[in-house]
């Protein structure tokens, strides 16, 4: 059993419980009001958080109101939580994952950032990137062998994606640069195997989009906007 406790200027809250101690954690952090907890149980997973020092070939920055959580139980899990660029400020990190061999990946950037990856099962693959302002991206998933991806490089984004079931899912949305004013989100649920994607270009966007039942469904969605855009889009597939 490993248990260890840091306190530096930002308050790192470190503890790991296993029966083998090959858990691994690695955190590098500047900037301001930082807390940053890890929490892992079981074997073998991986946790690093970065936040303002960055291990690219960036300039070490701040990250500013940074409040980042990894919670991992059970083995083999990886969580990653970054922060990338420059001119971080009121971010908040989560990534929570139960069951084996998970991995769960948030990079994020600028701005008044909420990132949320909860996952239950095994195998589950949920990834978050990220550059812009006033963004909320959350990935639940919930079963196993499920796999979400957000990108998005715009602003005023608030993209959603919630799978369950025991079927295996897909889903990721790709809002591409300078992408405004969207609102998305993705549920996939049921025993089928569904896959989904929804890419969407520049500006107004409000995208709905439902898979669910037995059979195996697939959706692929290329929205192009150029000038002048005030789009709704709602999918919806049932059994």
């Amino acid at each position: 059993m490993k248990l260890s406790l840091i306190s530096l200027t930002s308050v790192l809250l470190i503890s790991q419980l296993a029966s083998a101690s090959d858990n691994s954690v690695e955190v590098r952090t500047k900037g301001s009001s930082s807390l940053i907890h890890i929490d892992q149980i079981g074997a073998s997973n991986a946790a690093r958080v970065w936040c303002g020092l960055s291990e690219g070939n960036y300039t070490t920055h701040n990250c500013n109101n940074a409040e980042i959580d990894i919670d991992q139980n059970g083995t083999s899990n990886v969580a990653r939580a970054y922060s990338q660029v420059t001119l971080h400020t009121g971010n908040k990190y989560k990534i929570e994952q139960t069951g084996n061999g998970n991995f769960g990946y948030i990079d994020a950037d600028d701005d008044l950032n909420t990132m949320d990856v909860v996952q239950d099962g095994d195998s589950n693959d949920g990834e978050i990137y990220m550059q812009g302002d006033g963004n909320v991206y959350s990935i639940s998933q919930n079963g196993d062998d499920k796999e979400a991806e957000i990108r998005a490089f715009g602003n005023y984004s608030d993209f959603s994606i919630d799978q369950s079931g025991s079927g295996e899912h897909y889903a990721k949305i790709y809002a591409s640069g300078y992408a405004d004013n969207n609102d998305a989100s993705i549920t996939q649920t049921g025993s089928g195997d569904h896959y989904m994607r929804l890419n969407f270009y520049t500006d107004d966007y409000d995208v709905t989009a439902s898979q669910s039942g037995a059979s195996n469904k697939s959706i692929t969605a290329t929205y192009n906007c150029v000038t002048n855009c005030n789009k709704t889009i709602v999918i919806s597939q049932t059994d």
